[in-house]
């Protein structure tokens, strides 16, 4: 799928997840309350401990159990379906002894029934050869509730274009 395409995909379910969807029960449209805030942290936090303890099976339970669910990998790679993000995740993780993940920001908007996020986090990587290294990815992805609990609908991760090192014309 070309980047364009992809591009608008994202941008056609965020706009249609905002305007087509009922809003949070109880939210004031654009605000979101404490208890729904500390539920999508505690969302992050899983996420980050599933990559601290590698488990790709965590990860894979924190996404959506829709057909449709899917992540964008920091490299680019589209994955559809649970079983293809847990495959995804899984082969980063063959390839590292650790990987640690601290969040340096994020912001929560509504967004119908469920909330965007977007953020940063600084992963600190041991890989199984070579030396450790840190890795900036910057994210966004759509939230919602599903069988009681927070899940990812989709994620779009990337690492940020090197802008001090601009490529000649």
């Amino acid at each position: 799928m070309s980047t364009a395409r992809l591009m608008s995909l994202v941008s056609c379910t965020a706009v249609l997840s905002m305007g087509f969807v009922a809003p949070l029960r109880g939210q004031t449209p654009g605000v979101l309350d404490e208890r729904v805030i500390a539920a999508n942290r505690e969302l992050d936090r899983q996420l980050l401990e599933a990559h601290r303890l590698k488990d790709s099976a965590m990860v894979e339970s924190l996404f959506s159990k829709s057909p449709e669910v899917f992540l964008i990998s920091p490299g680019g790679s589209l994955h559809t379906g649970r079983s293809s993000i847990r495959k995804s995740v899984q082969s980063l993780f063959d390839h590292l002894e650790s990987i640690r993940g601290e969040i340096k920001h994020i912001s929560y908007v509504t967004a119908g029934d469920g909330v965007i996020a977007v953020g940063t986090v600084i992963y600190s990587r041991q890989p199984k050869t070579g030396p450790a290294d840190q890795k900036t990815v910057i994210w966004t992805d759509y939230r919602r509730i599903e069988d009681g609990r927070w899940v990812y609908a989709f994620r779009h991760a990337h690492w940020p274009v090197e802008t001090s090192n601009p490529v000649p014309k």
